[in-house]
């Protein structure tokens, strides 16, 4: 009941909206009501002898009704879309503003295919329960007391029959919940599993041809698709029990409350008149309960994913929202990390401990280490990706805690070692850094990440259609683009995590030449491994397993730290063995 409730507050958005189908539903009623009266009346009118202008007057009010009635029923169709899409707007932007709270903390947690299940399916599910069940319900309270209060004017037995065949025509559906929502919720599951199976392989296809696996990979996704369709027919099974119950029960209340008033009037305690309207009257009062049933039965689904819905909703946001804003950092800011510590899970080690750095404001500081030694961590930690468990950063004295996480972002710009382009032009991807960009700060921004030769080369330039995470286009060519854009953003501090892990040697010198431009004037974090990038910075920071094992300048960590040479001299053979490589295309 309670999550009823919940998803009843999502109408109150729409009030406007929800008064109205309302109104709609309570006016075609009205008007079935009416005509069953007018209806009523014209054949009483024909047995006691009547005018033919009397009847014929009955009969084109019915008539009247009839096509009114015809009007608004399509009118309320159309409408009724408007309103759905309007709710599930509301609701989806709830989700997705949630979602981007909790961060990638939460979404690495989650699997891609589940979350898009509920954004996509998940919320169309809901339509029918809060656009046509929730309405109808109000519909039915006003129609089944109306109907009541009048029927036991007629005939105080018929008013409590028709009263107890729609108190039970309610109340059964519920009484059929339990068994029906441990049936959807298994439905859902299975639902968005095999959702989530089919993105996972499409997504790796590459991967699953080169491995082999192709076959095995689409065995598997067709034994969960039968499953799927078991829990279908077992979903269908509890549904039609449900349904055949209800219609039995609005049918056998039709036909005994004719029955009944039928036998009073051969008993001479109710007229014919009267026995007319409660014939026509009571078919009209158990259609709205139809109707609710039918949208009961079409809200099962969305019922269930409300549990997962809320469950997000209710998923406590980790990273706090600070409440300075502006002003707080100088154009070329220092940051200083003290003795943070920082592990992704309470039963994981510390991915960092007890970190101690000074980036000084206007310098470029690089950070080495061996893969899983915590470089990346400190660039999801610099931009409340995550908060640290122990210590704190500060940027000009001030903890980025405090900070609101807009203000904190928009001075930071960001090349991270994966790179990712958005389904979309070119264009549209630079100006996820600066929407209002000019077309002459796009194209000098990707003259200094060395993309423009290629842009330009490409059939539509900057409106070149990029694919999915920038499939169509080289690894090298998706970073020096990522490149691009945060040099369009012109940020204070600028984070490089690993940015020309994907750029070929050729093109390698050029960029690094850009990104050394770049980083004047700026406060500047690289993530690195190659001798090129680092060999230059103001300092130098050495991991190990989370932990510094030393700093200082290349020539000063090249003399006396054993750590930082032999990632030197790996690095060497690396690249070495690239030019070797690259050597052999050529010929």
């Amino acid at each position: 009941m309670g999550q009823y409730m919940r998803l009843v507050k999502f109408l109150g958005r729409i009030p406007r909206e929800t008064c109205t189908k309302i109104l709609l539903g309570l006016l075609i009623t009205g008007l079935g009501f009416a005509q069953a009266f007018l209806v009523a009346g014209a054949i009483t009118g024909v047995l006691d002898g009547r005018p033919a202008s009397t009847i014929a007057g009955k009969l084109l009010g019915a008539l009247a009704a009839l096509v009114l009635r015809m009007l608004l029923l399509r009118f309320q169709e159309g409408y009724v879309r408007k309103m759905a899409a309007k709710v599930k707007a509301v609701i989806r932007n709830q989700i997705l503003d949630k979602v981007m709270m909790l961060g990638p903390a939460y979404r690495n947690s989650q699997r891609s295919g589940n979350l898009q299940s509920l954004v996509t399916d998940g919320v169309e599910s809901f339509e029918p329960f809060l656009t046509q069940y929730l309405p109808q319900t109000v519909v039915v309270l006003f129609t089944t007391l109306f109907s009541t209060i009048y029927m036991w004017t007629l005939d105080s037995s018929v008013g409590i029959l028709v009263l107890l065949m729609a108190i039970l025509s309610i109340l059964i559906p519920h009484l059929f919940m339990p068994a029906v929502s441990k049936v959807m919720i298994e439905y859902w599951q299975d639902y968005a599993e095999l959702n989530s199976g089919y993105i996972d392989h499409m997504q790796g296809m590459s991967t699953l041809k080169s491995l082999g696996a192709s076959k095995r990979a689409g065995a598997l996704l067709a034994g969960r698709a039968w499953h799927f369709a078991g829990e279908s027919m077992k979903n269908l099974n509890v549904s039609v029990s449900d349904s055949t119950v209800i219609v039995a029960c609005t049918a056998i209340g039709s036909a005994a409350s004719i029955v009944m008033a039928s036998i009073h009037m051969a008993q001479g305690r109710l007229s014919y008149g009267s026995l007319l309207v409660i014939l026509f009257l009571t078919g009209e009062c158990m259609k709205p309960l139809s109707e609710m049933n039918t949208y009961w039965h079409s809200s099962y689904l969305g019922l269930s994913v409300a549990e997962e819905l809320f469950a997000i909703l209710d998923e406590p946001v980790v990273i706090k929202d600070g409440s300075v804003s502006s002003n707080a950092v100088s154009p070329m800011p220092e940051i200083r990390i003290q003795d943070v510590t920082f592990r992704y899970a309470e039963t994981l080690p510390p991915a960092v401990s007890a970190l101690d750095m000074t980036i000084e404001p206007g310098k470029v500081t690089a950070i080495v280490g061996r893969s899983g030694s915590g470089k990346s961590t400190i660039v999801q930690l610099l931009l409340r990706f995550y908060d640290v468990s122990s210590g704190r950063i500060l940027i000009d004295g001030t903890d980025i805690r405090d900070l609101s996480l807009e203000y904190l972002r928009s001075m930071t710009a960001v090349v991270f070692q994966e790179t990712y382009l958005f389904y979309g032009t070119i264009r549209e991807n630079l100006q996820m850094a600066k929407p209002d960009a000019t077309e002459e700060e796009m194209t000098e921004a990707c003259r200094q990440a060395n993309a423009l030769e290629f842009i330009e080369a490409l059939p539509a330039g900057f409106d070149t259609m990029v694919g999915e995470r920038g499939a169509t286009l080289s690894g090298g060519e998706r970073q020096r683009i990522a490149i691009a854009r945060a040099l369009l953003r012109n940020a204070r501090i600028l984070l490089l995590d690993e940015a020309t892990s994907s750029v070929d040697i050729e093109h390698e010198a050029r960029i690094q030449e850009a990104l050394d431009h770049c980083m004047q004037g700026r406060t500047s974090v690289v993530i690195a491994h190659r001798l090129s990038t680092i060999e230059h910075a103001d300092r130098i920071y050495v991991l190990e397993e989370g932990h510094i094992a030393g700093y200082g300048t290349h020539e000063e960590l090249l003399a006396g730290n054993a750590v930082y040479r032999n990632l030197i001299e790996a690095q060497k053979a690396m690249d070495e063995m690239r030019e070797k490589e690259a050597g052999y295309e050529q010929q």
